[in-house]
């Protein structure tokens, strides 16, 4: 690739006069809808055996299914989401981002459909394992999708707002279960990929893709297109299409894959990223979502066992307000004060509520108030969606380097995947084994050690271009004189 003729093409952009900066925002939040209403679909499919279950165990003159099959009907998604984590990287390398997740769309509208006109049991767990595939799959895809189109002043918003969604999508589909048939529910839940695929339609492909498949002048017109023709967006969009001109075109895509992998701004990331997912599984936030109903009849005690279910909604509605205030405080604060600050308050917050649970087992104290117990998990539901549960989420699209994002952000998340089906599959062990509160105290140590790892090596990423954090990766704290070297040549091409 030529790279000065490249450069003179992006030089021609600023004949014309740039657009207001807020016409820019508008055009990455709308094409942003797209995963977000994805993500509101994935949230939903979490959602939705709550709703499913209920319903067919007490539907008048139907079938009674046994317990293994209300399992399988609970568990059916989330054994499909290691499936979708696992060719959602080869998927968006080989297809891009844009056409990965049209695919995606046509997926999930297939899933929700199947499950709406379902005649039996079986086809319920066919439309299960459809829509879980197409969680795992949307995993990687939607925060790499939406870390390469939004400009770094916004993309924390952006990136926070996909976590938004899916505590969203797991209200939306309890709302509409409580008010409609689960058929229903099943269709309009449908609705959300539907919209998405019809906006990722008229989206243009992410600019650091395109770049990566030397596609220049749709890379060019693409960047332009997201992020206007500022000089720090030029300067940006110089970088990404130099950093691409240094490869070695001749080498085998295996060989260049095996040669990225032993990069330090593939690995370092990597490690981060899978301690960071582990993190936030073993933080318990997962693990409240699905037995909301069994922990609320415990902490809230026997004699106010009838407001568990609206303790219940009380808590989905405190986990999306948690998070529409996380991503206010990630335009104003950086990633790694909220991780730290989350991971401590999560920490005690998890250890009192422990410490509450035991000396009312041991008969110390009694359930002194519902109010008082309902605080105690309510205060933890806030720690720990303000940082631990969203950051990871968030981080995964902004570490990794253009060329290994797929498969970085592909492994990350099927590390999450792993550690959401161990700890929801052993969490019923271990309250019968060592009680409510040995598990929480379980999950408040897990919690302490992982934040003093990420104290010891999560870096800040608010502000700064996905080049500056491989760049971060790649050299550390040590001056970087060959790059300063490349940069000047690159000006006087300039």
């Amino acid at each position: 690739m030529d790279t000065g003729a490249e450069l003179e093409k992006i030089n021609a952009t600023h004949e014309n006069k740039d657009e207001p900066q807020h016409t820019y925002f508008r055009r990455q939040a709308f094409i942003a809808m797209g995963p977000f209403l994805l993500s509101v679909g994935a949230g939903a499919t979490s959602g939705f055996s709550a709703i499913l279950i209920p319903q067919l165990q007490h539907n008048k003159g139907g079938i009674k299914y046994s317990t293994e099959m209300i399992s399988w009907l609970a568990a059916m998604a989330s054994l499909a989401l290691l499936f979708g984590n696992m060719i959602s990287g080869y998927l968006m390398e080989r297809f891009g981002r844009r056409a990965s997740q049209i695919l995606l769309s046509v997926f999930y509208i297939a899933g929700w459909t199947i499950i709406g006109f379902a005649g039996n049991v079986y086809m319920i767990l066919v439309g299960r394992f459809i829509t879980g595939f197409c969680q795992g799959w949307l995993g990687p895809l939607g925060p790499v999708f939406v870390g390469e189109i939004s400009s770094p002043a916004y993309r924390g918003l952006f990136l926070a707002a996909l976590s938004l969604c899916i505590a969203s999508g797991v209200f939306i589909s309890h709302l509409f279960g409580t008010f409609m048939h689960w058929k229903y529910a099943s269709f309009l839940c449908g609705v959300f990929p539907l919209v998405a695929c019809i906006i990722m339609y008229f989206a243009p492909e992410s600019p650091a893709w395109l770049a990566s498949k030397n596609e220049t002048d749709r890379c060019i017109e693409s960047f332009k297109w997201y992020r206007g023709t500022s000089p720090a967006m030029k300067t940006e969009l110089e970088k990404m299409l130099a950093e691409q001109s240094k490869k070695v075109q001749s080498k085998s895509k295996l060989k260049a894959l095996s040669m990225n992998i032993k990069k330090p701004e593939f690995w370092k990331p990597l490690g981060i990223m899978i301690v960071f997912f582990i993190i936030c599984q073993l933080s318990g936030v997962n693990v409240v979502s699905a037995y909301t109903t069994d922990i609320m009849e415990v902490i809230l005690g026997s004699k106010v066992k009838k407001y568990t279910y609206s303790a219940m909604l009380a808590i989905d509605v405190l986990r999306v307000v948690a998070l529409v205030i996380a991503c206010i405080m990630l335009r104003r604060r950086g990633r790694r004060p909220m991780a730290i600050f989350s991971g401590v308050l999560t920490t005690l917050s998890l250890m009192i509520l422990a410490s509450y649970l035991y000396l009312i087992e041991i008969k110390i104290i009694k359930h002194i108030s519902p109010i008082l117990s309902l605080a105690l998990i309510a205060v933890y539901v806030v720690v720990s969606n303000v940082g631990i549960s969203l950051l990871p989420w968030n981080m995964v699209g902004e570490l990794f380097a253009s060329e290994t994002k797929g498969l970085g952000s592909g492994i990350s998340v099927m590390t999450t995947s792993i550690a959401f089906f161990a700890t929801i599959k052993t969490a019923p062990a271990m309250f019968e084994s060592i009680g409510h509160h040995g598990a929480y105290l379980f999950y408040g140590i897990s919690t302490l050690l992982g934040t003093i790892f990420l104290y010891l090596y999560l870096p800040e990423t608010k502000g700064k271009t996905l080049l500056q954090i491989a760049e971060h990766f790649r050299y550390g704290n040590q001056p970087r004189a060959k790059d300063s070297k490349e940069e000047e040549k690159l000006n006087e091409t300039v």
